[in-house]
């Protein structure tokens, strides 16, 4: 940041995805055995120190290279020998080449080719998501490239004029533009919170709570206010519900629906919550890039008297999680609907251990097939204001048992959780934090799985009260 730097946000999530990223470099890195790596020493830099490598006619991979051009500073992350020049290529973690990158990839080109150098190439070098690891640190094949030369050298053309209005920018006054789109797409700005504490405050109930976008069509036509709608420019009945319920303050609630929906769910009823890992590297055999590894979950199972018998697993030990998970799932009764939340996840988590385990795939298959799902059930019999648009069960849930506040806890999210998990099977992990850390895990997914089985029994209660 070059301006204000004391006033833009904390992003919480910033240093995970920054690791991501660097441990995905250093990968691809180690895989061009023969590249020098641009180093400062205490007296030159980067961009001296590149200058003097070419000029000196050194003809091979370039990690980390520098150049300047009116102004403009940019960082290569691999320039390589290709054809009668050099190649740029730009490391991603990500699964597929965005928008965002050839707009960087473009200013990095303009640069390159104004400091006197000749780009025959430009390429993103990506994680190919149908690598699968057969044997540890076997990550050759880990990355694939898409080549955007083509591309690329068509869009630098207008660089200079993008570059030359940034500086301009950048050397002035701090702007004066109104929040929008630009403030989240294609990442959130760190210093929307500051932005905001000039921006009108608008109203209660905007009607940007209206799920999927449809709000803008309202925005577009100067109504911020969602209480102000005619109900009759609603034209969904999941929008007409939120309305009524923001507007009267009667929480929207269909207990016959609910149970007709919730019937055929036979018992013993099985309250399932997971929680997983992922790694854009991946450590285990047979894993794939971003698979969700499952290392945590709780099932309540429920027998048609109100019984109800907890089962968990968790591993913390930093191995391979998903046998031992999968064996704890097969241990789980074999009949009685599976209920989850958003249950395709769950669904797919127990999908993909049965394909990893032939031995255990018809139990788990036969589980997987019993899952139901408990989100739409609660999206079409159940809206409280509060709720503000969002069914999630962190939304749902303080509007049915504000009691159970997921603030309280040490680990108050799935985020959280998985930081949680890294710590404990961290090496530098004792034995005293570890136990606390399990403890906390146990809290936060048994609360899931607790959640669930309260907003259910909410849902067929027909006596609620109407706030």
């Amino acid at each position: 940041m070059t301006h204000r730097s004391e006033v833009a946000g904390i992003d919480t999530d910033a240093g995970s995805r920054l690791a991501t990223s660097q441990a995905v470099r250093e990968l691809a890195y180690s895989q061009c055995v023969s590249a020098v790596r641009i180093q400062p020493d205490p007296i030159t830099t980067p961009l001296a120190v590149t200058h003097a490598l070419l000029a000196r006619g050194h003809d091979g991979p370039v990690i980390g290279a520098q150049f300047e051009h009116r102004g403009v500073r940019v960082r290569i992350d691999l320039l390589e020998p290709h054809e009668a020049g050099w190649q740029i290529v730009e490391m991603k973690s990500s699964t597929k080449a965005k928008p965002e990158h050839e707009a960087a990839l473009a200013t990095k080109l303009w640069v390159a080719r104004g400091a006197g150098v000749a780009i025959t190439g430009v390429t993103i070098r990506h994680i190919d998501r149908e690598f699968v690891l057969d044997q540890p640190h076997g990550h050759v094949g880990l990355f694939a490239d898409v080549d955007l030369t083509s591309r690329l050298f068509e869009a630098v053309a207008n660089r200079e004029t993008i570059a030359a209005v940034a500086l301009e920018a950048m050397a002035g006054p701090e702007p004066d533009v109104p929040m929008g789109d630009q403030c989240t797409k294609p990442f959130p700005c760190a210093f929307a919170g500051y932005c905001e504490k000039d921006h009108p405050t608008g109203p209660k109930w905007p009607v940007t709570l209206l799920p999927r976008g449809a709000g803008k069509r309202f925005l577009a036509e100067g109504i911020e206010d969602l209480t102000l709608i005619d109900p009759a420019a609603l034209s969904s009945d999941m929008h007409r519900r939120i309305h009524g319920a923001t507007v009267t303050g009667v929480t929207d609630h269909d207990p016959m629906g609910a149970a007709a929906a919730m019937a055929p769910w036979t018992y013993p009823r099985i309250w399932l919550d997971f929680e997983t890992v992922s790694d854009a590297i991946p450590i285990w055999r047979g894993c794939a890039p971003y698979d969700q590894v499952p290392f945590q979950f709780v099932a309540d199972v429920e027998t048609a008297n109100g019984v109800v018998e907890r089962r968990d697993f968790l591993a913390l030990d930093g191995a391979d999680p998903r046998r031992s998970c999968a064996e704890a799932l097969a241990a789980l009764p074999d009949k009685g609907a599976v209920i989850a939340w958003n249950a395709s996840f769950e669904r797919g988590v127990i999908q993909r251990l049965a394909a990893s385990f032939p031995d255990l795939a018809p139990t788990l298959q036969n589980l997987a097939d019993r899952v139901v799902d408990l989100l739409p059930v609660t999206r079409d019999h159940w809206y409280h204001r509060d709720q503000r648009g969002s069914w999630s069960i962190k939304a749902v849930l303080p509007t049915i048992a504000p009691h159970l506040d997921y603030g309280a806890l040490e680990v108050k999210d799935g985020g959280n959780a998985v930081e949680a998990y890294r710590a404990a099977v961290a090496d530098d992990c004792t034995t005293a934090r570890r136990a606390a850390l399990a403890s906390a895990l146990r809290i936060y997914c048994g609360r899931d799985v607790e959640a669930m089985r309260i907003v259910a029994a909410k849902l067929v209660q027909t006596d609620v009260h109407p706030g």
